[in-house]
């Protein structure tokens, strides 16, 4: 499965693979370059062969290890970050530069993570969410982590984290993460709680922590069986919602 890689250029989401490699066709799309310099024929250059060849050797890996082809969804030509690096450089300067920022800005945020959320922060701020949004946005990404963390630990598997998920949403939607989009008008694909209020945010967030310690208190185990467990814990929190709606 993809990982995103933060990082837009002209609009464009870089992934990486779960090895941290990067996908190139991305990149290329990024730089909004001609097809003479997709990623399957800027590897046919000499220059770039030899600088693979070294790449190889500075690493220690086969040449398959560190470009490689994957097909279907989420398919592309993904390399590691040496590569990627070099072939950003090859597609436009100011494309290089970029990636560079974004390399050396995830290498600081390793050795401190605060700044990682400043430029979230920061981030949210541009797109006109107030500080008070953030807060609760940070809140509700914890309590996710923790909530699919303990679904992992109680076998939850495969599409079980998407049924979860679903069963989360439920009771306060009346349907699906597709029936969020539908009624907030969002996009297929749409992160819906980038599109949710301080107060939905905070019903989702209580919701993934009550079913997250309910799973763990009472050992359940499985997708059906945490998916009820998930659905039931969202009803009371969305009584809660419809209670305090009617009092206002």
């Amino acid at each position: 499965m993809n990982k995103e890689l933060i990082m837009f250029t002209n609009g464009v989401q870089v992934r990486t693979d779960k090895d941290g490699n990067i996908c190139l066709n991305d990149l290329h799309k990024a730089a909004g370059s001609e097809s003479s310099k997709t990623p399957y024929r800027w590897q046919e250059i000499d220059s770039t062969k030899a600088f693979i060849n070294a790449a190889c050797k500075f690493l220690n890996n086969a040449r398959s290890v560190i470009i490689k082809s994957k097909r279907g969804k989420g398919g592309g030509t993904y390399a590691h970050k040496q590569v990627a690096l070099e072939y950003a450089q090859y597609l436009s300067p100011e494309l290089g530069v970029a990636v560079n920022q974004v390399f050396f800005e995830r290498i600081e945020e390793e050795k401190n993570p605060e700044l990682a959320v400043d430029r979230a922060r920061k981030t949210w701020n541009k797109k006109g969410k107030s500080d008070a949004w953030v807060n609760q946005r940070l809140l509700t990404i914890a309590a996710r982590n923790h909530f699919t963390a303990t679904l992992a630990a109680h076998d939850v598997k495969g599409s079980g984290f998407k049924l979860c998920t679903n069963a989360i949403y439920m009771p306060m939607y009346g349907g699906g993460a597709e029936v969020v989009r539908q009624k907030k008008n969002l996009p297929v694909k749409t992160n819906t709680r980038e599109h949710m209020s301080e107060l939905e945010l905070a019903g989702m967030r209580f919701a993934e922590l009550m079913a997250a310690e309910n799973i763990k208190a009472k050992n359940i185990r499985g997708n059906k069986p945490c998916e009820y467990e998930c659905y039931a814990s969202s009803q009371i929190v969305a009584q809660a919602l419809v209670r305090n709606k009617s009092r206002q």
